[in-house]
């Protein structure tokens, strides 16, 4: 099994298409400016803090069309074309922001730059699967964890160094992050279009025989709808470390510099600890290893809570970052055990709209719950982490009544365009 071989033989068989992503994604995560300095951007414009936080909405928007387009376009013109386009049309966007005037102006292009920075989401975890061996698939979302953790932490740094001289340049620099992007996947990654399903057994009751297709079949897959449920509930609750954690820490009586360290903490720990877990968790069945690691993740929120030490409240980050690293690699090469290689990125943008949606719903309503009772916010934080474990555990794609995927899970790179 991949599980007992060792770490550095597993991450050096990983083909060159997965590196391509993984060098992808840190640059656009360690150019990622726009999220976090758009805020601060509109108010020294001049504008107030709710419109600037009206206007930081519209990329949430903007990306949770962009995951529904992007599995879409994913599946049929090629995964290289999507993550192009994406790239291509975000840095275009992006560039323009400083030169544009006006708060509606402004926050209609931050919302196209939603749309087009989320389009590549399908793309990318779609060739994961296309390229990437079953037996290895959680080692290569955990190296892609892995660089996506360590482009966000260091990134923002350099964002701030250049805010401190001009905000154009903060946005140039995310445009400059997204095109480079945008040209390593046109000169490295197989480009044609995605590979196509096997042709079902005799007398299999497939979507095809039953005229499904798109995100139609994708919605009609119960068990996955299960499993997206999951992955609302999880990003809900881990939400609350970004929304609802720093206003605990500083009802606790300490400034933001602990609500950093707790933040870099987590971070830290992601970094160290996820890959080489996963040497253990992707031996295990992943319905199980997800809902344990959910379970963990709503008890650590929960004991958030009742701490106010500074110790205690770290030791409860390192309670659901554990959980982060556990389920995290696992349920996102998840996907792959439902989907047939035809809707591969339709069902990754599925994936990616649950999360959009969790990470909406996270700060509105935790806030709100917050605000009317904090004990009260955490213990429903517990709960829907618990549903969550519920609902994947219920999640098992040989339990369909559809398609079986089995066939799709072994398909080869995307044929090479001639």
């Amino acid at each position: 099994m991949a599980g007992e071989d060792p770490l550095r033989r597993r991450l050096r068989d990983l083909p060159r298409s997965a590196w391509v992503i993984f060098s992808g994604m840190f640059l656009i995560k360690f150019g990622n400016f726009l999220n976090v300095f758009l805020v601060l951007f509109l108010v020294a414009q001049g504008f107030s803090a709710f419109q600037a936080g009206v206007a930081l909405g519209f990329v949430g928007v903007g990306a949770f069309i962009g995951n529904a387009v992007g599995g879409t376009v994913a599946d049929r013109f090629g995964r290289r074309t999507a993550i192009a386009v994406s790239m291509f049309g975000s840095s275009a966007a992006t560039a323009l922001v400083p030169l544009t005037h006006g708060l509606v102006a402004t926050t209609a292009l931050v919302g196209l730059v939603g749309v087009f920075a989320q389009l590549y989401r399908p793309a990318a975890g779609a060739l994961l699967v296309d390229v990437v061996p079953e037996k290895q698939r959680v080692t290569a979302f955990a190296v892609l964890r892995l660089a996506i953790n360590v482009g966000m932490a260091v990134g923002p740094l350099v964002g701030g160094l250049l805010s401190g001289a001009s905000y154009t340049y903060v946005f140039l620099g995310d445009a400059l992050f997204s095109f480079a992007f945008g040209a390593l996947a046109l000169a490295t990654l197989p480009g044609g279009r995605p590979p196509v399903e096997a042709p079902a057994a005799e007398g299999a009751d497939t979507g095809a025989k039953a005229g499904k297709g798109g995100y139609r079949e994708v919605l009609t897959d119960r068990p996955y709808l299960l499993f997206l449920g999951s992955m609302v509930a999880a990003t809900f609750v881990y939400g609350q470390s970004t929304a609802t954690l720093p206003l605990h820490v500083t009802d606790a009586g300490f400034d933001n510099k602990v609500y950093g360290l707790l933040l870099g903490l987590n971070a830290l720990l992601c970094v160290v600890i996820e890959l080489p877990l996963t040497k253990h968790t992707e031996r295990r069945n992943p319905r199980r290893v997800i809902a344990a690691g959910l379970a963990l993740l709503g008890l650590g929120m929960a004991l958030t809570g009742a701490m106010q030490a500074i110790w205690l409240l770290a030791l409860t980050v390192v309670v659901w970052t554990v959980a982060e690293t556990v389920y995290t690699p696992i349920a996102n090469a998840y996907p792959a055990e439902f989907s047939p290689a035809h809707l591969r990125g339709r069902y990754q943008g599925a994936e990616g709209i649950a999360h959009t949606l969790g990470g909406a719903l996270g700060p509105a309503v935790g806030g709100l719950l917050y605000g009317i009772s904090a004990p009260l916010h955490w213990v429903v934080c517990a709960g829907v982490a618990g549903l969550g474990a519920l609902l994947v555990l219920g999640a098992d794609p040989g339990k369909r009544g559809g398609q079986s995927t089995a066939a799709a899970a072994e398909a080869p790179e995307p044929v090479a365009a001639t």
